[in-house]
């Protein structure tokens, strides 16, 4: 039955990914139609703390379903992990008679969502807003899809590219600690190479692999590299590596990191075939959401609604086998993302 409450707030917080506004959207109008009123909150945490809010209607969400970003602005916030900053910030709802909470963001904003449940009586639902995809309790988040479709399109014109070149293209995606996004575009963009932070890798691996390649009459080769596929990297002694493979690099400086730009001059000597680094950076985050990721993020929207109004708070909404989903937030938070097995052997065997 539902719960007679007449206000709910919105926030999105952590990095902004393409279906916040569509979600803000359905949140809104869905809560409007059933008599609630709408509060939202910019910037995120910031906002609680600095009393940003104010109060949605229906033109406040027109014209905003096709577009990125999210008009509420996000942030990130360490001083909302203070228990006091935090009850002050939740005070500035609270004196507003606002006791029910939307947050959409990711892994980090829900754990602010933990707190708030922690420390004060306010109640919380969760939206997956990430291009990463890096809650493993859903099987997409929002933004996802659209953040996939970017990075092929994108890949497909470095590939034109460098096949007029006979050049060897190596494109870095976001995903520090997920490499969904690189193994899904690599398979769909047919990459030589796919390196993600979930599965151990190795310089001389990759340069085995791009050899053999070359060796059977490929001239062109792309290699899709998470961006936390660094740290899954084997250690790499690159002077012995230069002295094994007779050509000349030079040594590492001390506090240098592996990136994808070393990687290039490495191939580049070893297989002397031109090699190019291109990071795509936050243009995997701009751009109009898919059909998909409105789509989703209007179901959620609405579910997270729906679940205050039964008197359902602590939880995250989500989608699994095409079904809207709702798990409490400290289960969510404490699965961990398994890559798709048959994902990764499938790409190594049509990348040969």
């Amino acid at each position: 039955m539902a719960k007679n409450i007449d206000k709910i707030a919105i926030l999105t917080s952590g990095g902004d990914s393409m279906g916040m506004n569509a979600a803000i959207r359905a949140a809104v109008r869905y809560a409007l139609g059933k008599g609630v009123k709408v509060y939202g909150v910019r910037h995120g945490y910031i906002g609680l703390i600095e009393n940003d809010i104010y109060e949605l209607d229906y033109k406040s969400v027109s014209n905003i379903i096709q577009k990125g970003g999210t008009m509420l602005r996000t942030g990130r916030s360490d001083e909302f992990k203070d228990p006091e900053v935090l009850k002050k910030g939740i005070k500035n709802l609270t004196d507003r008679g606002i006791n029910n909470l939307i947050v959409i963001g990711g892994d980090g904003s829900f754990r602010g969502m933990c707190d708030i449940e922690r420390y004060t009586d306010v109640h919380c639902i969760g939206i997956p807003g990430t291009i990463d995809n890096d809650l493993p309790f859903s099987d997409m988040s929002i933004g996802y899809d659209t953040a996939l479709n970017t990075i092929c399109e994108n890949i497909n014109r470095i590939r034109e590219t460098s096949m007029s070149h006979d050049r060897i293209s190596i494109i870095e995606v976001m995903g520090r600690h997920c490499g969904d996004l690189a193994l899904n575009s690599g398979l769909a963009c047919g990459a030589e190479v796919i390196l993600m932070p979930e599965v151990p890798w190795s310089i001389e691996g990759v340069v085995n692999k791009i050899v053999t390649s070359i060796d059977k009459g490929k001239m062109t080769s792309i290699i899709v590299v998470a961006e936390g596929a660094w740290d899954s990297m084997a250690e790499f002694d690159m002077e012995r590596f230069s002295d094994e493979m007779g050509i000349a690099l030079p040594p590492l400086m001390p506090d240098e990191r592996f990136n994808s730009q070393l990687l290039a001059r490495i191939l580049q000597a070893a297989t002397g075939q031109e090699t190019r680094a291109t990071v795509l950076g936050y243009l995997q985050r701009g751009g109009s959401p898919t059909v998909a990721d409105r789509n989703l993020a209007s179901r959620l929207g609405a579910r997270a609604v729906e679940l205050l109004r039964d008197g359902v708070s602590g939880q995250v909404v989500g989608i699994r086998d095409n079904r809207i989903i709702n798990v409490p937030i400290g289960s969510a938070l404490g699965q961990s993302r398994v890559l798709d097995s048959e994902l990764i052997r499938l790409s190594d065997i049509l990348s040969m």
